[in-house]
């Protein structure tokens, strides 16, 4: 039994995806959960969160709207932006929502070049988060890493979720900056990172490359922080929805007990976002 912790939804002709064009033949087109729900079911896939793929109130709402339609959607992690002066307007709003779980930042947001107002603005933001025990889902690279854990060290209980691993150059098999940044932020107890992405991160199917940063993580942060999400339809890329759930099972360590796989597969997206209970 699984629950995907990351899976997109879209439709290009709502207009506020701004990376995603048109010369993609594969992903410029609408991704629905009607699109999905065979797959989750085939998989024994019990609930999913998804995740904002526009940094738009807009977009957090279509998802929402999508959550009441359907069930198999516990929750939503919308894209909003923490430095305008509607932000905490939006959140509210969208927090009244009993699907929302929280919002997902870029780890550019965290830059330290930022100006001095734009930190306060930032920082005000995640306090919001906390006060209102909401999680923060993190795309953020090896770089922006350090920065990043920065800001969390300041609220060191605040639940935030590094996505697609923290998107270590698996392609090149680097490790440095990615375990110097993970090591730091794998401190923090409200830090959980996410095994998903991996399929497109690897160029396929190819657990040799992925393994050594899912035994570093595993070593980090143990089996109670780490969630499966198959970063659906981006995965497709790479593979279909069989081809990731045979990838994650694949490099996950073969010491590792069922119940400890069971907590990576389903109980820890339970527990770092509750609405899925």
């Amino acid at each position: 039994m699984y629950v995907d912790s990351h899976v997109h939804f879209w439709q290009p002709s709502r207009m506020d995806y701004g990376w995603l064009k048109p010369e993609n033949d594969l992903l410029y087109r609408d991704y629905l959960p009607a699109h999905l729900l065979p797959e989750l079911k085939a998989f024994g896939v019990k609930g999913l969160v998804a995740v904002q793929a526009a940094v738009t109130v807009e977009e957090a709402e279509f998802l929402l709207d999508l959550a009441q339609t359907w069930s198999v959607i516990s929750g939503v992690s919308g894209g909003l932006d923490p430095f305008t002066d509607l932000f905490h307007e939006q959140l509210g709003s969208l927090n009244a929502n009993p699907h929302f779980t929280g919002i997902r930042l870029n780890g550019s947001a965290f830059r330290s070049d930022r100006s001095e107002v734009e930190q306060a603005k930032l920082r005000s933001a995640l306090a919001a988060l906390m006060k209102a025990d909401l999680a923060l889902d993190l795309l953020v690279r090896p770089e922006d890493l350090s920065d990043t854990a920065s800001y969390l060290e300041e609220q060191p209980q605040l639940k935030a979720v590094v996505n697609h691993l923290g998107c270590p150059n698996i392609r090149e098999q680097q490790m440095e900056p990615w375990r110097s940044g993970m090591d730091r932020l794998s401190q923090l107890p409200g830090v959980a990172v996410k095994l998903s992405g991996m399929i497109t991160m690897a160029g396929g199917c190819h657990p040799e490359r992925i393994r050594p940063y899912v035994d570093q993580l595993v070593q980090l942060f143990g089996c109670k922080r780490l969630l499966f999400g198959s970063d659906w339809p981006v995965a497709l890329q790479a593979g279909g929805y069989k081809d990731v759930i045979h990838l994650f099972e694949t490099v996950l360590p073969e010491d590792l007990t069922e119940e400890e796989k069971g907590m990576i597969r389903a109980g820890n997206a339970c527990r770092f976002y509750p609405i899925l209970t």
